[in-house]
Parts: C-alpha cells; structure tokens; sequence
C-alpha cells in the first residue's frame, strides 16, 4: 500500500466583508497610468481556484490528517484542471515585457510609494537573500518573516543606503510567522501604517530597499482567516524492511530542496528511528511549516545526513506541473487568522517586507507567498500591537543586561 504522506488535511477560509471596504488616498499619476498601461497591454496575470481545499476521489483523511491515496485512484489529489498552453516562467527574476512587473510599470510606481522604500530592509543568510523586512523602530528593530530564518548562519540586514549589519533575532511571534531583528544603528526611517486595507480591487506595491518597488498587484480579498495545514516533506513513501522508501519527490518542496531523490530510504527524522510510514508521520507530527527536520537516509551503500524544510503546501500544488506553473511558494502559508490576499507575484525571499497603498502607507507585511498569484498579507492592526509587545519585551530584557553588567562593575 502507498500512503501520499506530502498531503494535508482541509483549509477554509471565512471572509469579513465588514473590514474590506474602505477609503483609499488618491493616486498619483504615474500609477494611474500603470493601470491603464495594465489594462490595455493585458500585463496581469490570471489565476483561479478556490481557496478551499478539496480532496479527490478515494481520499480520506487520517487522524494525523494526512490523506491516505489507494494506488487504484491514479490521482493525487483531483482532476487536473484545463491549462493553457502558455506557462511566464514565474520563478525568473527577469523583469520581462509582458509580465506586470516589467520595468516600466514598476517605474510608473515611483512616485505612489513614497519613502517607504527607506524603511525596507533586505535580510540575508550565507551570502543569499533569505527575506526582506521593515523598520518599525528608529533604534534599530527590524521585524520580518521568521520561518524564512535559518537557525545556524549568521544573519545580515542591509539598509536603503547600502549599509549592511549584523542582526541578532531578538523576540518571535509564532502564530504569525513573525521575527524582531535589533541591529547597532540608530536614527533610521521607519515605515508609516495605515490602520485600514485598500478595498478589493485597489492597487499595492511591495518595497525593497532601493526606489524602485520589487512589484505591484491588486487586492483580492478583505480580512480572512487561513486554517493551520499539516506540515509535508514532499515526498511518496512506502514501508520497506529498512524504514520508509521515497518513491517520488514532488519538485519544488523541502525533499527536492534537500536533495532527496527516488530510492532513499528515510530511516530517522530528528533523531528518532522510522521503521515506515506510520512512523515517519510520528516523527513530524506538531511541526510546521518552515520547521527543518534532519533526516538519516540510505543511498544503495552509502548513508547521508539531510536537512530539510517542511511545507505546508495546499493540495491544489501537491502536483509536478502546479508546482512548476506556481513557482516557488512558502514554507509556511497556512495558520493566520487575519491575512489579506492580493496578487502580486513574489518569491518566499521577497516576504517580510512592507506592503503599500498608493499613498505610500505601510497597509500590511509580506507573510506569505501561497500559490501562483497569491500572496497573503498580515493587516497593520494585526502587526502593531505585536510589535509593542516584542518591543517591551526586548527593552525589558536590554534594561536587565545593563543592570547586571552595572553590577559586575
């Protein structure tokens, strides 16, 4: 029997249309023009589907809620829906003519964002950029993704003007993915919020830390909620004498990552032995996505000590072709009780960061890229009063330091 162990049980999503009507400031000229631009040239790109999970023909869900395939269904998840012929490679930075975020829409963008680009922040691990970030105090905290974090390289923050610090993750809010960063500078401009999403329908555009924004979409929804989702590796398995055999690596996900390949034999996750598939699900039950696993696996003679990123992937994805047309997605996407969506087009890289109206107020932080042309954004009233708290917190834990290093002297 094979058991699609990379599945995970059902997400819902409820919407409050209360919250998503509201006023936003005016446009500058330039972003109107972008908009025509956008509508006359067909720039944007289209996506579909619904946010709800469905889970196809011959598939129940466990209790570790995980959906158990029989081999005879021959589908993963669902019939595969109709699909163009035409696929934008959507996991190229190029900033292509016929892709909303060519250079001359984003230019057109200029103006609209304002300063906050100043307060945006570009986090990096071993020599790569992990995630972007804002600047929510002038004394040097930084807030940004925490599952995009690696737990064992040093971390970097590079400011608007080119400077680059070292910075220590000071405090995290896990149910919202998020991380305060503190780095030794003082007197840096800080993102302005506004308390209010841009209704459905309005434009937004995603800083980095140069005056060009990284892109622009439109918002999608009002405030909706994003239930927590099992945690996957990516990978097919079935029991072997030896532990749990990898029959196929879904591309894109922490397995295909880590390099794990067709044929492996997973024999420990985390320290604990994994006699098959029934253990293996033990082994990662209660973690997230975004959580790293170390995994002991057998390749013919030799044995590999892995590393790899569980995901919490929607079953829509749990597909090659979805996978390869989506392009990357986040490791952790699912778990938010408030988010908005819109759909601007960004790499797992590129969250973290501030979110803009056409005022150039901070609307939402970048959480999570979820799917081909969906990108869920924390709300600022979400954002803020975690800030305060982190930030207490911190001074808190500065103020006892100075007292003891006081004391010592």
């Amino acid at each position: 029997m094979q058991d699609f162990v990379f599945s995970s049980a059902g997400k819902k999503t409820r919407v409050n249309e209360s919250t998503s009507h509201c006023v936003l400031g005016r446009p500058s000229v330039q972003a109107l023009f972008a908009v025509a631009l956008g509508a006359l040239a067909g720039l944007w790109l289209v996506g579909g589907g619904s946010l709800d999970r469905v889970a196809g023909p011959g598939t129940a869900p466990d209790r570790a809620g995980i959906i158990v395939h029989e081999p005879a269904a021959g589908q993963f998840v669902q019939e595969p829906a109709q699909r163009s012929s035409f696929r934008p490679d959507l996991s190229s930075g190029l900033r292509i003519s016929n892709q909303r975020n060519n250079l001359f829409v984003l230019r057109s963008f200029h103006d609209a964002i304002g300063q906050s680009w100043q307060a945006t922040v570009r986090v990096s691990a071993g020599g790569d950029q992990v995630a972007l970030g804002v600047v929510v105090d002038a004394r040097g905290w930084i807030l940004t993704k925490a599952s995009q974090l690696p737990g064992d390289e040093d971390i970097y923050c590079e400011l608007y003007n080119g400077r680059e610090y070292p910075a220590q993750i000071v405090d995290k809010a896990v149910d919202n993915d998020l991380a305060l960063l503190h780095i030794d500078a003082d007197g840096l401009p800080v993102a302005q919020w506004r308390r209010r999403i841009p209704p459905r329908g309005s434009w937004v555009a995603t800083t980095d830390a140069s005056e060009m924004p990284r892109a622009v979409g439109v918002v999608s929804t009002g405030i909706v909620a994003v239930e927590q989702s099992t945690a996957v590796l990516g990978v097919n398995l079935t029991d072997t004498s030896q532990g749990a055999a990898v029959i196929h690596v879904l591309p894109g996900t922490g397995a295909d990552l880590a390099g794990l390949r067709m044929g492996d034999t997973i024999f420990e996750v985390n320290g604990r032995s994994v006699t098959g598939l029934r253990s293996f699900r033990r082994a990662i039950t209660g973690m997230h996505g975004g959580d790293t696993v170390a995994l002991r696996v057998r390749r013919g003679d030799q044995e590999l000590a892995l590393k790899a990123i569980l995901m919490d992937l929607s079953d829509e994805l749990l597909d090659d072709t979805e996978m390869e047309v989506s392009g990357p997605v986040s490791a952790r996407s699912t778990g938010f009780e408030q988010v908005f969506m819109h759909d601007t087009v960004l790499q797992p890289h590129e969250c973290g960061g501030p979110l803009v109206d056409l005022d150039g107020q901070v609307v939402g932080l970048n959480i999570a890229r979820a799917g081909r042309v969906t990108t869920y954004a924390l709300p600022a009233d979400v954002v803020l009063p975690l800030v305060d708290e982190m930030l207490q917190r911190a001074r808190l834990v500065q103020q006892d330091s100075a007292a003891q290093s006081n004391s010592v002297r």
